[in-house]
């Protein structure tokens, strides 16, 4: 597939798109960052998860693609209604940096009675690996983010930037904007006419869209619970991401989405400082958007 050379207006239209106020990505204050190791921005992660998402579109081995084009097609036996990433970080991607990504041949199977089409992929930056997992195509949700929900009315009538008992989780309200997405699409080197051409009245956001409002979601949670961002930031080690393509054919701009994230669940390993946040984006109409679960990992423990 096609290379692409990341610059810090690339970088400059994800952050802004999506809120992420995360130092790393701010041309101005990225050396404030205590013992940052990248000596510069870098690029979002999920800014990166949107090239992935688009380059897996334009693939002839995607599960639409191969259908038509494949002498053996793979035929699922059900709708694969829900899209799931599930991304590795090994390194990051600075401003300057060459990416392209690698789309494996996919592969029809079953995952927990779930059916599943699976593209392995790894994402490179100058030739070496920055991210690895698979995207898949599946008839039901593989990640379950929280598991015990509130009430979906308490959910929807809570208050901004709230914490919800007694479980405490954090919602953070946003908005489906279509401005933002074309521009989060412009970030990821997408063609922003092939999702949203107001000339044609075609809306159709991509996937990661409102994915990536996670950022900003936990970003805030981090700052409510009094967490320092310029002395003991946080990275990411990994997304698992579970959104329902049939309801997000259904949102239009200005649809609002309440993303729940939950407490931190710490590592069973007693030498690893990571932690989990599970996740879930809950409709006013009381459907669910989709599910995340968000690997973090201090970056003291990294440059040790």
């Amino acid at each position: 597939m096609s290379e692409y050379t990341i610059t810090q207006m690339h970088i400059e239209a994800a952050r802004n798109s999506t809120d992420d106020f995360n130092l790393f990505h701010d041309k101005n204050r990225w050396h404030k960052i205590q013992n940052n190791p990248f000596q510069g921005t870098i690029a979002l992660g999920f800014q990166l998860g949107c090239f992935i998402e688009d380059q897996v579109n334009k693939s002839a081995k995607n599960y639409t693609n191969q259908l038509a084009t494949s002498e053996k097609p793979q035929v699922s036996t059900q709708p694969l209604n829900f899209s799931q990433y599930e991304l590795s970080f090994a390194g990051s991607v600075k401003t300057g940096d060459t990416i392209k990504l690698i789309v494996r041949d996919g592969r029809l199977s079953t995952i927990s009675d779930i059916e599943c089409f699976s593209n392995r992929i790894s994402l490179k930056a100058n030739g070496k690996t920055v991210l690895l997992g698979y995207k898949r195509e599946t008839s039901d949700h593989l990640i379950k983010g929280i598991t015990n929900l509130p009430n979906f009315d308490d959910i929807i009538n809570t208050r901004d930037r709230t914490f919800i008992t007694p479980e405490k989780y954090f919602l953070k309200r946003k908005f489906m904007i279509v401005g933002n997405a074309k521009n989060f699409l412009t970030s990821s080197f997408a063609e922003q006419s092939e999702y949203i051409d107001e000339f044609d009245d075609k809306v159709s956001f991509p996937q990661m869209y409102p994915l990536s409002l996670l950022s900003s979601a936990l970003l805030e949670r981090a700052q409510a619970v009094g967490q320092d961002l310029i002395k003991a930031p946080m990275i990411y080690l990994s997304h698992k991401l579970s959104i329902d393509k049939n309801v997000l054919k259904t949102l239009k701009s200005n649809h609002s989405l309440n993303i729940l994230v939950g407490p931190p669940i710490k590592s069973d390993d007693t030498d690893s400082a990571y932690e989990t946040h599970q996740c879930t984006c809950v409709l006013s109409t009381k459907e669910i958007l989709f599910h995340a679960e968000i690997q973090l990992a201090p970056l003291s423990s990294l440059t040790q």
